[in-house]
């Protein structure tokens, strides 16, 4: 511990807190005063964004405590945060983090206090009497006691250097994100503290989530906030420009690590990457310093094996990476990235200009709201601010005209590429097709804020084609865990197997889809899945539909409601038509017929079916009853059944002998049994498909036939 000259002013406590708090420091600091102590208060204002003044600097030097007055309003200022973090590193160093800091909390929880650290230590609550003050200024006394040297001087703390590349410098934009950092630095000494917390073994944590949330900025603002805590340097690796290619950025890792070798002037007697980090660890070693390790852009895609080796290669290295990749979890210590708050990104975005009045005020927390708290995107219309009100960017955003987020970001420092503007950078990748991970992610768009179970993705896929019904769950668990790895999901955390986006991804997947019709498509299934059928049901028709053959009879079960359209009674009729011509509803007699005809024949059904829904989807204006019961048609009945018996009935086929004909091996089979019971299950829930289809066309073509005369 450095001691402070002599000569210079010595405080025993130093009151760290926010302007908005300094009545209640005018009351405090009398009390600790008649107690025999030395207490410094800064009565100059210290901006947000501006630089600790060299008074505070020596006067924490000075202190042999810090008194963090922790309100609300405390988290929000960024000299409040230097000053705690400077009290709290000191006390981790001495090996106690929280014996140079005692915390006042004047709110009546304590959710706003960080780190996690403070929150679980004695805190005191903020006195409502003088009594109340004059004891409170007796503990701090006592604490004070146990306490015989100074916190020490920064300026002489060792320069911690950053390699391979210059130090990156942060962003004075920055704003919020306290909880974040302290979240970080728990993670990495939690080896030091593991009853902390129930979780995480130290020295590892990764940051994750969508673009453009500020990953690489918070990693940035951790290593200089906390950067005297890692007086070995700080190891900063850069694999963004190979996001996409895993292979490539383990390329390029090796590079870096060979950069930083000879910037240490250590010789490696081989270039390969395990090989490199042996020698680096046993550099790392002979320093026996601290060091913070970051790797920063992970794609996903990578091996267990490769992620090990993103890992510092010396036990005195914290390892800190950032990823959008969901699929790590087992990796390090996992700290989400979420959106801004409502208070942060107002911050940011009036960070150039202040609303005007209360109108303006309104459109710039609306604008907040829009883009979800999405920090890079209310960065892009903060600068829009300069030149136009924030009604008008407010305008500007929701036009159908050129998309104000298209802007391109300007090239980095660090020679990487430019980046992609932000309203395409978004999406995982262009929208052109129609894969399983495409079609899943319109469909969350489209129904974005809400979330969707992956059973409600696989009712849709399966209604629309072009996927075979008994693939459709593993399409959609596949899509589900590619868009995991791109970070464009985000888990219901009330629903099981249930996901939603952020509504900027969204608001990209509808602006930047080349694929429209695809979209449009989507849309209407998805409305008709989710939307149960209209209370309203079709009347009985006048007469029988023109194309209804000879002996088939009215429907004396059409309910009375909102007469159908003449498409909609005519798509019913076909699909009844279809319906009840096909095995299922048709009993196949026992030991006769055959197992891969009857799946062929119902499979086609989804093919009808399909068709059917496009012929009557332009008739939105309407209510429509047809898509809720083809929805019950193909999902509820048809696809479990496919799903379970195609795969199956396929695997005994292959094993067919060549001497064998396919209707002898199917008869041989131990589960034909099974499947034709489970057949005949089936017809009962088609046959009532086929009477609600007879109701809503007004003809029924399972109804005997009159007598003839």
């Amino acid at each position: 511990m450095i001691t402070p000259d002599a000569s210079g002013p010595e405080w025993d406590v130093f009151i760290s807190y926010s302007r908005s708090d300094a009545g209640k420091v005018g009351a405090l600091v009398p009390a600790l005063q008649a107690r025999g102590l030395r207490v410094f208060v800064d009565d100059t204002a210290v901006d947000d964004f501006a630089s600790i003044t060299a008074t505070i600097t020596e006067a924490l030097a000075h202190s042999r405590i810090l008194l963090a007055l922790y309100s609300a309003d405390y988290p929000q200022r960024r000299a409040c945060q230097w000053e705690l973090t400077y009290a709290y590193l000191t006390g981790q160093r001495e090996g106690d983090p929280r014996r140079r800091t005692l915390v006042l909390n004047p709110e009546p929880a304590s959710d706003h206090v960080h780190p996690v650290e403070l929150r679980d230590a004695r805190h005191w609550p903020w006195p409502t009497s003088p009594a109340g003050l004059d004891r409170l200024a007796a503990r701090v006394a006592d604490h004070v006691g146990t306490v015989a040297t100074f916190m020490g001087g920064a300026a002489d703390a060792p320069f911690v250097p950053w390699l391979p590349a210059p130090a990156r410098t942060g962003s004075f934009r920055f704003t919020g994100r306290l909880a974040e950092q302290w979240r970080i630095h728990t993670a990495l000494h939690r080896h030091r503290a593991p009853l902390v917390a129930q979780t995480g073994g130290g020295r590892g944590a990764q940051l994750r989530g969508m673009p453009g949330l500020g990953k690489s900025l918070l990693a940035q603002e951790y290593a200089l906030h906390f950067g005297s805590a890692f007086p070995g340097g700080v190891f900063w690796f850069d694999l963004h420009p190979y996001e996409g290619e895993p292979s490539e950025a383990m390329e390029s890792y090796a590079q870096q690590v060979s950069t930083v070798l000879a910037a240490l002037r250590v010789t490696a007697s081989t270039s390969s990457l395990p090989g490199l980090l042996s020698h680096l660890a046993v550099t790392l070693g002979e320093r026996n310093l601290p060091c913070l390790w970051v790797v920063d852009g992970v794609p996903d895609g990578l091996t267990a094996d490769q992620l090990n080796l993103l890992r510092g290669p010396h036990l005195l290295t914290a390892t800190l990476i950032t990823t959008r990749s969901l699929r790590y979890t087992a990796f390090a210590e996992c700290v989400d990235m979420a959106p801004l708050s409502d208070a942060d990104g107002y911050r940011l975005l009036t960070s150039r200009r202040m609303p005007h009045d209360e109108l303006e005020h309104a459109a710039a927390l609306a604008l907040v709201r829009d883009v979800g708290g999405h920090p890079e995107a209310l960065d892009l219309l903060a600068d829009l601010t300069a030149t136009s009100d924030f009604i008008d960017v407010r305008n500007r955003l929701h036009a159908r005209g050129p998309d104000v987020l298209a802007t391109r970001r300007p090239v980095s420092g660090t020679g990487s590429p430019a980046r992609r503007p932000l309203a395409t950078a978004l999406l995982p990748r262009p929208l052109s097709g129609a894969g399983p991970a495409d079609d899943v992610l319109r469909l969350l768009a489209l129904a974005c804020p809400a979330a969707l179970s992956q059973t409600a993705l696989e009712n849709v896929l399966s209604s629309i084609g072009p996927y075979d019904p008994w693939d459709v769950a593993a399409l959609v668990a596949e899509a589900v865990e590619a868009l995991r790895g791109s970070g464009a999901l985000r888990h219901e955390p009330l629903r099981e197997r249930s996901w939603t986006i952020h509504p900027l991804l969204a608001r990209a997947v509808h602006r930047h889809d080349s694929n429209v019709a695809r979209q449009e498509d989507l849309r209407r299934v998805l409305l008709h899945t989710l939307v149960p059928a209209n209370s309203a049901r079709a009347p009985v028709p006048d007469r029988p539909a023109a194309t209804s053959p000879p002996g088939a009879q009215l429907s004396p079960r059409a309910p009375v409601g909102t007469r159908p359209s003449p498409l909609e009674r005519a798509a019913a009729f076909d699909l009844q038509v279809e319906l009840v011509t096909r095995v299922g509803v048709q009993p196949l007699p026992r030991d006769h017929g055959s197992l891969r005809e009857a799946l062929t024949s119902l499979h086609s059904l989804f093919a009808t079916t399909r068709d059917l829904l496009h012929r009557v989807a332009t008739e939105t204006a309407t209510p429509l009853t047809l898509p809720a019961i083809a929805a019950r048609l193909t999902n509820t009945h048809l696809r479990p059944f496919l799903t379970t018996w195609h795969p199956a009935l396929q695997e005994h086929e292959a094993i067919r002998p060549p001497d064998v004909s396919p209707f002898e091996h199917e008869r041989r089979w131990k589960r034909s049994a099974d499947m034709r019971a489970d057949l005949a299950e089936l017809r009962g829930p088609l046959t009532s498909v086929a009477e609600e289809l007879a109701a809503l066309c007004g003809v029924d073509l399972l109804a005997p036939s009159p007598p003839r005369e």
